[in-house]
């Protein structure tokens, strides 16, 4: 599921900053009450920590050969 959303990232990434995929919000507001217990966790947080534990930054999206190469893990079941 990480290779999945890094590549949807990289892709989003790769778009123009004016593109409407890159205007909208990862939906990190929340509307109304929330319920009891801890937040659910936001798709801009898993993404930070995905890219902080394979160590990349949001500038290596630009090359997509070697984008692809880094997020590529090999399946272990295999």
């Amino acid at each position: 599921m990480r290779e999945n959303r890094l590549r949807w990232f990289g892709h989003v990434q790769r778009r123009p900053t004016d593109a409407p995929i890159r205007r909208c919000d990862y939906g990190t507001e929340v509307q109304g009450r929330r319920g009891r217990g801890r937040p659910r966790k936001t798709l801009e947080e898993t993404l930070r920590k995905d890219l902080e534990y394979l160590d990349l930054t949001k500038d290596m999206t630009q090359d997509r050969a070697q984008w692809r190469s880094k997020i590529h893990i090999a399946d272990p079941t295999q």
